[in-house]
């Protein structure tokens, strides 16, 4: 696995301030969805603006930090109580940092981020549409290890893993979107049913989500295994 992702997001047009937030959120278990969520992006849209680009990056960055909401909500994957205090977390944590950059981006760019960041849950315009779509093809994509985690933890049966899976797809609304995650989903299923017999070490696969080094492809620290 470690040779699959070495280098995997490797983009020589990470901007200066992407490079920056990429070492702020190194050893987030979810920085490997980050990366392939602004990889998305820029997929289902070449030459997308950077403020979307960069949203993308940093759109579950609250995660990172104690005191946000559990991750594993009891009322539905789509409870707004859940939805809407995740998201204003992030927002607001992402824009402190932001004002805390040297150069200080510019006004418009900060609060851009931060409306995409806010929506990046429930969409609405093209552009925040395209946020939701490429955060639900990237947990489709990398995030497949952390049900299986959920469900031999015990923090969801079966169903209710499949559950948040087919949510994340139910919720996409761009057609190019909806298609490419069509077959991510079933992959996605496929490594939940088999979740009882995976000989995957979800400890390690969680410790190599969070290299930034190693997903970007600089000098990778070690990650021993287990």
């Amino acid at each position: 696995m470690r040779e699959q992702l070495a280098g995997r997001y490797a983009d020589p047009e990470f901007s200066a301030l992407e490079r920056a937030a990429i070492a702020w959120l190194d050893g987030f278990y979810q920085l490997e969805h980050l990366l392939a969520t602004r990889r998305w992006i820029t997929v289902l849209r070449p030459g997308a603006a950077p403020a979307l680009r960069f949203a993308a990056l940093v759109h579950d960055a609250e995660r990172h930090f104690p005191g946000g909401p559990t991750s594993t909500p009891t009322n539905g994957f789509d409870d707004p109580d859940y939805l809407f205090t995740h998201s204003l977390r992030s927002a607001a944590i992402v824009e402190d940092w932001l004002h805390r950059q040297r150069p200080l981006p510019d006004a418009s760019f900060i609060a851009a981020v931060r409306k995409f960041v806010l929506r990046h849950e429930i969409g609405g315009n093209a552009d925040e549409d395209l946020v939701q779509a490429a955060d639900s093809l990237s947990f489709l994509e990398t995030l497949d290890w952390l049900c299986v985690d959920w469900v031999r933890k015990g923090r969801y049966t079966e169903a209710g893993a499949t559950a948040k899976l087919t949510w994340m797809v139910e919720r996409i609304r761009p057609s190019a979107a909806l298609s490419a995650a069509l077959p991510l989903y079933a992959a996605a299923i496929q490594r939940l049913k088999a979740a009882g017999d995976s000989a995957l070490a979800l400890g390690h696969r969680r410790r190599l989500a969070g290299d930034g080094a190693l997903l970007t492809g600089t000098a990778a620290r070690p990650v021993d295994a287990g």
